[in-house]
């Protein structure tokens, strides 16, 4: 939903102005003068300001200097009582980008409002493309040792230069969008953005909209017309993580997407061209999905063109060391640790059941632990434990009280027990509780408040 500061120290005007804006679905925000917003704006981020020239304790010119010195660039719409050539180059100086004279009207405000949204979109745009080709070059580099791994990069190489769609697969945290942008950064569309959505992020109402975008009074909330994740994509490369969780009247719309290399903003007729690589990614098991009727078979067909399996850390020891190493360096109070020899072994013998990502977290704690030392040893580790799954053959008595036992809440904390020794890895958590990872997501599911 859109967000607007209004700054003014008039509460009447405040009050209008939030109305007018609040029937077009927009969320409003106040501000009684410049220093306020300022404090609001250094917690929280906004589309776009509203803001009186003339106020007491801080003015609208001194707010956006102040705004432009901490490298706030909000767009702002001033309001003021009068308007001549010279006072509108004056504001625009200042780093206006519109001004709105009094008295003014609806269609005064929304015109104004909707010209700065564009703006505001394409600013925030512009930062993610600019974080994206710095970060560029890190990527451009995988971590291994280990003959698993060099089959996968050797996959991952041959199949860069093509527009083939590529389907990465591997259980979370094994590192599938880190190889998604490998060969996005290998391919002819370096150059170009590289756009990562998480299917099973984005609430199922919602999926359309995210990746397609919508027109203008589309839904409620849809106060201007919003490029989905293909357009803001086009020439570059869109990575759907967990594609197994896009819900199935989503898919036929993507297929479509991918079959014609067009699609339809919600609310929209205009077939609009993209010109977009799609890499997919999934730690389930798409075909036993196509046969359970969950997923449809041929947008499965479409999508799996190239596959790449990437193997869980357990069965590449080789890289668990050159990984540990590279990841303290990401740090920026890491730069001076080291692993002893001994903390080395240990994080070898552990297998990682939430693989990399876990890594990485069990690495930023003992980096905490460490700051004194600056040396993570095994005994910084000794929190580590290896859990070991149940055995079909054992079997354990639970003694039923006379007064009985809430089975539901049984349920939970086991659940809740098998994520926390997994590691929050469901597939791992699944074998410490005997079951199939469909029937731990279904406990899972049974777990959520709306249920």
């Amino acid at each position: 939903m859109t967000q607007i500061l209004i700054v003014d120290d008039e509460e009447k005007l405040r009050h209008l102005l939030s109305m007018m804006l609040e029937r077009k679905g927009i969320k409003t925000h106040k501000a009684i003068h410049g220093a306020n917003a300022l404090e609001m704006l250094e917690n929280n981020s906004y589309d776009l300001i509203i803001s009186d020239i003339k106020m007491p304790v801080m003015d609208g010119r001194q707010l956006i200097s102040k705004m432009r010195e901490k490298n706030i660039l909000t767009p702002v719409i001033f309001i003021t009582a009068f308007a001549t050539v010279e006072s509108a180059v004056e504001m625009m100086q200042q780093g206006a980008c519109d001004y709105i004279t009094k008295p003014f009207d609806s269609v005064k405000i929304y015109l104004a409002v909707e010209k700065a949204i564009n703006l505001s979109r394409l600013i925030t745009e512009n930062q993610e493309m600019k974080q994206a080709l710095s970060g560029a070059e890190k990527s451009k580099n995988l971590i291994y040792k280990s003959k698993a791994m060099q089959d996968v990069v050797a996959l991952a190489d041959n199949v860069a230069t093509v527009d083939t769609a590529v389907l990465i697969l591997g259980e979370s945290g094994t590192g599938k969008e880190v190889l998604a942008n490998y060969i996005h950064n290998k391919s002819t569309r370096c150059d170009k953005r590289f756009v990562a959505v998480n299917c099973a992020a984005i609430s199922s109402n919602l999926v359309e909209s995210e990746l397609f975008g919508y027109e203008k009074g589309a839904f409620t909330g849809a106060a201007a017309r919003t490029r989905g994740r293909f357009e803001f994509s086009d020439s570059g490369t869109l990575f759907l993580d967990e594609i197994g969780d896009m819900p199935l009247d989503s898919q036929g719309k993507l297929l479509r997407a991918l079959q014609e290399k067009k699609l339809q903003r919600v609310g929209g007729n205009e077939e609009i061209p993209v010109d977009v690589r799609v890499i997919c990614a999934t730690n389930q098991n798409l075909g036993q999905m196509v046969m359970n009727k969950k997923f449809r078979q041929d947008l499965y067909y479409r999508i799996n063109v190239f596959p790449i399996e990437i193997p869980p850390l357990r069965l590449r020891k080789e890289d668990i060391v050159p990984l540990a190493k590279h990841i303290i360096t990401t740090f920026s109070f890491g730069a001076e640790h080291q692993l002893s020899e001994d903390a080395c072994a240990k994080l070898m013998e552990y297998p990682w059941p939430g693989n990399v990502r876990e890594l990485a977290n069990v690495l930023e704690r003992c980096l905490i632990l460490t700051r004194d030392t600056q040396k993570i040893t095994s005994q910084t580790l000794s929190f580590l434990q290896v859990a070991q799954p149940a055995s079909p053959a054992q079997h354990t008595v639970i003694r039923l009280p006379s007064s009985g036992i809430p089975l539901q809440q049984v349920q939970m904390s086991l659940v809740k027990q098998a994520l926390d020794k997994s590691g929050n890895n469901q597939t791992y958590a699944a074998k410490l509780l005997g079951i199939s990872r469909s029937k731990f997501r279904v406990l899972l599911k049974n777990m959520e408040p709306d249920q």
